[in-house]
């Protein structure tokens, strides 16, 4: 058996003029996660991430603490095919829609880029609009495109992972929750429901053999607090 890793990004810089940027609170989160497998003398056979900065910087952060103690670590491949859901162009295509069919949304998406909560709310309804409806919008990938780029990236690693290796692939709370829910058989309807609970910089593991593949736990992130003795250091956003 070989194992896969997906790692959720650190915080990124929420209502700042770039989104794409791990928070200072995101950087001490990548390299807490570098110091929890270092501690574990946890061997990393390749490392992958999208091209996201926030997926890039995490990833980094891991392995400056494993270069700073003179351990190796392999280079960072980069692969587009782990980038987010492109929320900001689903919220833009089709909140206008989505409101027409539910106006009591309105205070939130006028509140949304100042208030997480009314952002969250937001976010959920665009997305199952999106993922259950499958509404046309040219231009805007569609979920059966997003959940086809997700599984030829997830192959593509157990192709490259021999047995007993481990890789991890730095990526973000929607691709770790699709591929969580495509691996354990459930409905595109659920994905949301593992979506919204994924804490930045947890841990999501996969073993797999070289035809099949099993969820062996998901979400884990008790080493931040393990580490830090800072309950402040969880995060969802």
């Amino acid at each position: 058996m070989a194992e896969i890793l997906l790692v959720r990004h650190g915080q990124a810089s929420f209502g700042s003029d770039n989104y794409d940027q791990l928070s200072e609170l995101g950087y001490r989160q990548g390299r807490l996660l570098g110091q929890h497998f270092l501690q574990k003398e946890h061997h990393f056979n390749a490392l992958y991430s999208g091209t996201l900065a926030r997926q890039q910087q995490t990833a980094q952060a891991l392995i400056d603490v494993y270069r700073a103690a003179a351990v190796d670590v392999p280079e960072l491949t980069i692969d587009a095919a782990w980038n987010e859901f492109d929320n900001h162009a689903q919220v833009e295509r089709l909140l206008p829609g989505l409101l027409e069919k539910h106006a009591e949304l309105k205070d939130d998406a006028e509140a949304m880029l100042r208030d997480k909560k009314s952002f969250q709310k937001v976010l959920r309804a665009v997305f199952q609009y999106w993922i259950v409806e499958q509404p046309e919008t040219e231009g805007l990938e569609s979920w059966p495109e997003a959940k086809a780029r997700f599984e030829a990236a997830l192959k593509t690693v157990m192709k490259n992972n021999g047995s007993g290796q481990s890789a991890a692939a730095f990526t973000s709370g929607g691709v770790v929750a699709a591929l969580s829910a495509i691996v354990m058989g459930m409905g595109a309807d659920k994905v949301y429901g593992l979506f919204e609970p994924v804490i930045n910089a947890s841990i999501t593991r996969l073993i797999h053999s070289q035809n099949n593949i099993s969820l062996s736990s998901f979400n884990e992130h008790q080493y931040l607090t393990a580490l830090s003795g800072d309950d402040d250091i969880i995060s969802y956003r």
